[in-house]
Parts: structure tokens; C-alpha cells; sequence
């Protein structure tokens, strides 16, 4: 088989072979970080087609159950990808870092490792609370308060049964412009309450897409590491 260049592009004709793993590191880095917004392009327009219909409350319960569903199955995934081990404070960073919810950029995220027991997190920019903040302090706190308080604590116990995450402060920002926009702190303690797996997530994670299962890489190279 002959081998192919790593392509910086799509640029040229049409390749009915391709794959991402013809891609170039730089290529795949500009395709990943698309990605992670597109994430964020596919819920605002399935939430806002909710709004519309159903108005902003629906949009906070389905947003939650969503993440509900989603969340523990993909950070599952993801860790077993990239090799995440422990269950302490820096592995929920190492999720979070690669969480599609975080899309880099932006979200421009700055983390705060105190020990495996204990951190912060915080939003120096987030493209979301820029999306609702024209639309009043309703929104705000729907995004900021109703959803996060919802589906935090479910993303964070994916890697630890006894962690939460718990606002330090959040918008709607006081006083106005406030950088960074959110901070959070993030701490595994033994009376935390662990949260029952939610039904949601248990038929979620019996998808086709949860339990999906990659071939190898054109190479031969093994979609999950040994």
C-alpha cells in the first residue's frame, strides 16, 4: 500500500478513501476545535426550536436532561480514550479540559489544581453567557444557576462519586463586565451526596452511539490505546 502524505487541508480533488488519520496534527487540531463548537451550534439550535414552542422553562428542563444523558456516557469514553486514570480533582480537570461542553477558546477556562481533593475552575470568557445576556437576567440565571446546578454535580461524580462543584460566583455579573465571568470550586469529600444514576442516562448509555466500538486506524493503530 502506498503510503499518504499527511494532508494540511482538503484542498485538491475529491478522495473517496479519506480518512481523519490522513490529517495532519495541525489539520486535526483546526477540524477539533470546529467540532467543539459545533457541539454548541447543534444545542442552541435544538434549545432555542424549544424556546420558541415551549418557552424558557422547558428549555432548562430538557437542557439538564440532556446533559444528564450525555455527560457520565462521554466522559466514560473519553477517559477511556485518553488514558485518564484516578478518580481525584486533576482527573475531573483532564475531563473537563477534553469536555465538548468546554469547547477551548470559546470557553477560555483556567484551571486551579489545590490538591486531589480540592480545586477551582474558572471562565475567563465564555461564549455562552455572551450568546444570553442580551435577552435579561431570566436568561442568565437559567443558563447559569438552573442548568449548572442541574448538571454539574452529574458531570464531575462521572469520575467521582463524592465530588461536587459549587459556585464561588456567577452571573448575571455584578458589577457589569466582570472578568472572570464564572469561578467554581470543585471538592471530593466523603458527605458529599452521590447522585443516583438517572434514567436518562442509563438509556442513553445502551445507544448504538454509546456503546459504538471504532476499528483501528488505517495503520492498524488501535482507536483505544493499550
Amino acid at each position: 500500500m502506498t503510503e499518504r502524505k499527511p494532508r494540511d487541508d482538503y484542498s485538491g480533488e475529491f478522495d473517496p478513501g479519506f480518512r481523519f488519520e490522513d490529517l495532519s496534527k495541525e489539520a486535526l487540531v483546526r477540524l477539533v476545535r470546529e467540532y467543539a463548537l459545533i457541539v454548541h451550534l447543534l444545542d442552541r439550535s435544538a434549545l432555542i426550536a424549544v424556546g420558541l414552542r415551549y418557552g424558557q422553562r422547558a428549555v432548562e428542563e430538557i437542557a439538564i436532561e440532556e446533559w444528564r444523558g450525555a455527560s457520565p456516557v462521554y466522559t466514560r469514553r473519553i477517559r477511556e480514550i485518553m488514558k485518564i486514570e484516578g478518580d481525584g480533582v486533576s482527573a475531573i480537570f483532564k475531563c473537563l479540559q477534553l469536555d465538548p461542553g468546554f469547547a477551548q477558546h470559546y470557553m477560555d477556562v483556567e484551571y486551579e489544581l489545590i490538591s486531589e481533593t480540592h480545586g477551582f475552575f474558572q471562565l475567563r470568557s465564555c461564549g455562552a453567557l455572551l450568546d444570553v445576556e442580551p435577552f435579561g437576567e431570566r436568561s442568565i440565571k437559567g443558563m447559569c444557576h438552573t442548568i449548572e446546578d442541574g448538571t454539574f454535580d452529574i458531570t464531575a461524580q462521572a469520575v467521582n462519586p463524592k465530588a461536587r462543584i459549587r459556585p464561588v460566583h456567577r452571573p448575571p455579573r455584578v458589577p457589569a463586565g466582570r472578568v472572570p465571568h464564572c469561578r467554581w470550586e470543585v471538592i471530593i469529600d466523603d458527605d458529599t451526596e452521590v447522585l443516583p444514576e438517572a434514567d436518562i442516562t442509563r438509556m442513553v448509555a445502551g445507544t448504538t452511539a454509546a456503546t459504538h466500538r471504532f476499528p483501528p486506524m488505517r495503520d492498524g493503530t488501535p482507536h483505544i490505546p493499550d
